[in-house]
C-alpha cells in the first residue's frame, strides 16, 4: 500500500492506494489558516506536524497502517522555512501567497540577471532571503526547506532533501540539475541549500519514533515528493507526452506534458521536470469568476438549458475586468461581452464558449512557443463537473475529454509513492 500526503492551505489529506491505483482509504484533517502580521503571511510549522500525527491516528483507527510500504508528501508551492540541522524550525514558515519580499526580489533580479522565475516577490527564494534578513543576527548554520521537505524530513529524521518541482522557484536549474552559480552571490550559506532529487526517488526510510509507535513499519520508504499543484495534475492520470490538464476554477490554468522544456517570460510560462519529460503551463484571467459575476446562482439551471448541439458563434472574451496574462500578455486587454442576445441562456452559452475559445488559444500558444497541441485533455476544478459545458469544449477544442482518475492532490502523491510516475 502507498500513502500520499497533501498539505493545503486549510487542511492535510491522505490517500492510500494499491498497485492497481485504486484508492483504498482517504482522510482529511483541518488546520488553522495562516496569519498575516506586519504584512507577512506565515504559519507555525508545528501546526503541520500536529495535524499530520492526527491524520495518521485516523488512518490507524480505520486501516492496517503496517501495510503501508512507501510515503510521498506534497506541499504548497513556495512555502519555505529555515531550520537548524536537526530540523527544528528557526522561524515561522513564510507562505506560498506572501508577496512582501519586494526588496529581496530586486536583489535577486539584479544578481540573477533578471531570472524569469525567481526574481519576483511571489517566489520561494525571495521569501528565504526575507527570513534570513529578519534573523541574520542569530543565524550561524541553517537548512532551507519547503513545506513538503520538512514533513518528509520529520518522517526520516533527516533534513537535507528537496525535489526538483519544489526547488524550481528556489532557483534550482532543472535543465542542468544543479544550483546556479549566481545563487552563491546571495547572502545564503552554501550548505543550507537542499540536495535535490527527482520526484519518485527513494530518499531514506521512516525513522520517526512517534510514527513507529503508531504502527508504521521502519522499512517504509520515503519517496521524494512534489508541489500541491503538480500532485493534483498527476492525480488525473496524465503522465504521457501530449496529455494536458485544464483547471477551470476562478481562473483558467492549462498544463501540458512536453518532450522539451518551454520557458517564456512574457507569458509567465515555465516548465517543471517530470522524470524524463516536462510539464509546461500558463494561466489566463478568464474562468469561473466571470460566471459568478454575471449569473450568480443561476449557473446550474442555465447549464441544464444549453443547446450543446449548436454553438452560438458569439466571439466573447469574458474577463471580469481589463487585463490578460495568457494567451496574450496585455494589461489593457478589455472584456468582450457584446453583442448581448435577448436570451439569458444563449448569453450564458456564449460566455462558456468564450472561455473555451481562450482555452484553445492557450494550447495553441503553447504549441507555438515549443510544445504541441494536446492529444488528450483532463479537466479539474469546479468547471470540470459541468457536463453540458464539457460537450461544448469538446466541439471547440476538437478533442475528446478524458475522465480523471482523481482530482485529489493526495492521490497524485500516492501515485508518486507507488512508482507510477516516470
Amino acid at each position: 500500500m502507498f500513502l500520499g500526503i497533501d498539505f493545503g492551505t486549510s487542511g492535510v489529506r491522505a490517500s492510500i492506494i494499491n498497485h492497481e491505483k485504486k484508492e483504498i482509504y482517504n482522510s482529511q484533517i483541518s488546520i488553522p489558516l495562516p496569519v498575516e502580521e506586519n504584512n507577512v503571511i506565515s504559519q507555525n510549522p508545528t501546526i503541520w506536524w500536529s495535524a499530520f500525527i492526527d491524520l495518521c491516528n485516523n488512518i490507524k483507527d480505520n486501516f492496517d497502517i503496517g501495510s503501508i510500504t512507501k510515503i510521498s508528501v506534497n506541499g504548497t508551492s513556495g512555502t519555505v522555512l529555515l531550520t537548524n540541522i536537526d530540523g527544528e524550525p528557526l522561524s515561522n514558515a513564510i507562505m506560498y501567497n506572501d508577496t512582501s519580499a519586494t526588496s529581496e526580489g530586486k536583489l535577486v533580479e539584479s544578481i540573477s540577471n533578471n531570472h524569469p522565475i525567481v526574481s519576483s516577490a511571489s517566489n520561494a527564494l525571495v521569501r528565504v532571503l526575507k527570513i534570513i534578513n529578519n534573523k541574520k543576527e542569530d543565524l550561524n548554520s541553517y537548512k532551507i526547506l519547503h513545506q513538503a521537505d520538512w514533513i518528509a524530513g520529520k518522517i526520516m529524521n533527516e533534513f537535507i532533501y528537496s525535489d526538483e518541482n519544489n526547488s524550481l522557484k528556489l532557483g534550482y536549474d532543472c535543465l542542468n540539475q544543479k544550483w546556479p552559480d549566481w545563487i552563491y552571490q546571495l547572502p545564503i550559506i552554501e550548505d543550507a541549500l537542499p540536495l535535490v532529487r527527482s520526484p519518485g526517488t527513494s530518499l531514506n526510510f521512516l525513522r520517526n519514533k512517534e510514527l513507529i509507535e503508531l504502527g508504521f513499519n521502519n522499512k517504509v520508504e520515503v519517496i521524494a515528493g512534489t508541489t500541491d499543484s503538480i500532485a493534483a495534475f498527476l492525480a488525473t492520470g496524465a503522465n504521457k507526452i501530449g496529455q494536458a490538464v485544464t483547471s477551470i476554477g476562478s481562473t483558467l490554468v492549462v498544463k501540458y506534458i512536453s518532450k522539451d522544456p518551454i520557458f517564456n517570460k512574457e507569458f509567465g510560462i515555465y516548465s517543471h521536470k517530470l522524470g524524463n519529460k516536462w510539464l509546461a503551463g500558463g494561466a489566463s484571467n478568464v474562468g469561473g469568476n466571470i460566471l459568478k459575476n454575471l449569473f450568480k446562482d443561476k449557473i446550474d439551471f442555465f447549464s441544464t438549458q444549453l443547446n450543446t448541439s449548436t454553438l452560438t458563434g458569439l466571439k466573447y472574451y469574458p474577463l471580469v475586468k481589463k487585463g490578460e496574462r495568457f494567451p496574450f500578455n496585455d494589461p489593457d486587454k478589455k472584456p468582450i461581452l457584446e453583442p448581448r442576445p435577448k436570451s439569458d441562456i444563449i448569453f450564458f452559452q456564449g460566455v462558456l464558449e468564450g472561455i473555451s475559445n481562450v482555452e484553445k488559444l492557450c494550447y495553441e500558444r503553447l504549441k507555438e512557443i515549443g510544445g504541441g497541441y494536446p492529444n488528450e485533455i483532463y479537466t479539474v476544478g469546479g468547471g470540470a463537473n459541468n457536463v453540458s459545458w464539457n460537450k461544448i469544449r469538446t466541439k471547440i477544442l476538437n478533442i475528446d475529454l478524458a475522465t480523471p482518475l482523481s482530482t485529489q492532490a493526495s492521490f497524485g502523491s500516492a501515485l508518486i509513492a507507488s512508482g507510477s510516475i516516470n
